[in-house]
């Protein structure tokens, strides 16, 4: 059934409701049963049966499974490293013994270059780089909204842009499914014309060296160095009054653990080829593998007991229901778009009326409502490549600028959706939370696409 313009206004609900509201679950939540009471003929009864099994079958997929594992895994990681003082040994190393980072913008540099050295995976990026992270932020003041954002908008878009990361493959094979020859070149080309992402990482560096917060964001560090910031989370706000010396082994030992394991795995599950590893299972493996070694670590040391130390585990894993229970939702609001043909809609409308000197900055900003949307940027990308391709090439539009053009504006919804999985990891590892995390990432977000429009647009003219 084609359900037309009424397959976006559960979107336009979700984004409504969470940005009002600031509760992304009662956002969601309502979305879904609004967009199965569609779904169901107008049925009350059948309203709540769908809404019932598609929230149950998101845990037939085994990626949307994974993810939750590594969420909840994680937060019982990093809430035994915290409780036994991982975090405060940690902290004390970089800034007080070793003297590595002197300043806020030295923290907020490291956090900037670690989510450029972890470009695998989006994934894995934005968990890795804010738990590393998360200490040195809070030892200098520096609000969790920042942090997100640094993590948020380095991890992400550094996935996209090197060629041999997660990315890299999957857009090769929509462009080699147009028939289109040296997909792998033509994605490689396109690189140099994703300027979303080019200026999300780039600008993410200059901001922080020149000292200049705008907009929300301006606010939430006020705030936040006043100790009444809206997006400390309640794991951030823990006494943490009787906590053992720190130890900075609690955090470096695990964290290289995970990594290490981590890649690994996705090294040898690939066969060799980092692009097709499994990195879902390398982080289940090697989170595992932290929490592993600091329960024997402590047993050891007789400083706790393998039972005392379980008991923190579970109770971390506990701290996640929240961020837990969103995601399944944003899961289940995933595949409920994909029911109704919102993305197909909203294509197919947009891309109508384009001319060759104002198509790419059209399919960039078209791709960037979609993505925003659904929150996806792979699902965006799936949908936008088959359309917009075809197109470029009876326009004589070059390839690798529509390919630029659409992997920027896919990764542009995955910043600034409250429904993307990556925008709810960055708030989780960084301890912010999610609604005013998407109101101060947004006002950077919107200068770096409003760049890269322009320059697309500029472009256009002049070929």
């Amino acid at each position: 059934m084609n359900y037309g313009f009424f397959s976006i206004l559960p979107s336009l609900l979700a984004i409504v409701l969470a940005l009002t509201t600031k509760n992304v679950f009662l956002a969601l939540l309502a979305s879904l049963l609004f967009g199965n009471f569609l779904l169901a003929g107008y049925s009350l009864m059948g309203m709540l049966v769908g809404t019932k099994e598609m929230i149950v079958n998101v845990f037939s997929s085994g990626s949307s499974t994974s993810i939750i594992i590594i969420l909840t895994l994680l937060g019982g990681m990093f809430y035994m490293i915290e409780e036994d003082g991982g975090l405060k040994g940690f902290t004390a190393l970089m800034i007080e013994k070793r003297s590595v980072i002197k300043s806020r913008v030295g923290a907020e540099l490291f956090t900037w270059l670690v989510g450029i050295l972890v470009f695998i995976d989006g994934t894995l990026s934005v968990m890795i780089t804010g738990s590393v992270s998360r200490p040195l932020t809070r030892a200098f003041h520096i609000s969790p909204e920042k942090n997100a954002w640094i993590v948020h908008s380095t991890a992400t878009p550094l996935s996209v842009l090197i060629p041999i990361a997660a990315y890299g493959p999957y857009i090769a094979g929509f462009i080699e499914a147009q028939g289109i020859e040296n997909p792998t070149q033509q994605m490689v080309n396109g690189i140099f014309f994703n300027y979303y992402c080019i200026f999300a990482v780039v600008g993410v560096a200059a901001f922080i060296l020149a000292r200049f917060d705008f907009g929300p964001m301006r606010k939430a560090e006020a705030d936040y160095a006043a100790g009444n910031g809206a997006g400390i989370s309640d794991s951030e706000k823990m006494n943490t009054e009787g906590q053992v010396s720190g130890k900075a082994r609690y955090l470096l030992i695990p964290m290289i653990l995970m990594i290490v394991i981590a890649v690994s795995y996705i090294f040898y599950s690939g066969e060799g080829n980092m692009m097709a590893g499994d990195a879902e299972t390398g982080l289940i493996l090697g989170t595992a593998a932290g929490c592993l070694y600091l329960t024997v670590a402590r047993a050891l040391s007789k400083e706790a007991s393998v039972g005392e130390s379980t008991g923190k585990l579970f109770a971390g894993c506990g701290n996640m229901s929240n961020i837990v229970i969103i995601m399944v939702l944003a899961y289940a609001f995933s595949n409920l778009l994909g029911e109704l043909g919102t993305a197909s809609y909203l294509s197919g409308v947009l891309i109508r009326f384009l001319t060759p000197a104002i198509f790419t900055p059209v399919a960039f900003v078209l791709t960037c409502l979609l993505s925003f949307s659904t929150g996806t940027s792979a699902g965006t990308i799936a949908i936008m490549m088959p359309i917009l391709l075809p197109m470029a090439m009876s326009l004589n539009i070059p390839i690798p600028m529509i390919v630029g053009a659409v992997a920027g504006g896919a990764v542009f919804g995955d910043h600034t959706s409250p429904i993307s999985d990556t925008t709810i990891m960055s708030c989780s590892s960084t301890g912010c939370d999610v609604v005013s995390h998407v109101k101060t990432q947004l006002p950077y977000s919107l200068c770096f696409a409003a760049a890269a429009c322009t320059l697309y647009l500029v472009i256009g003219f002049i070929l």
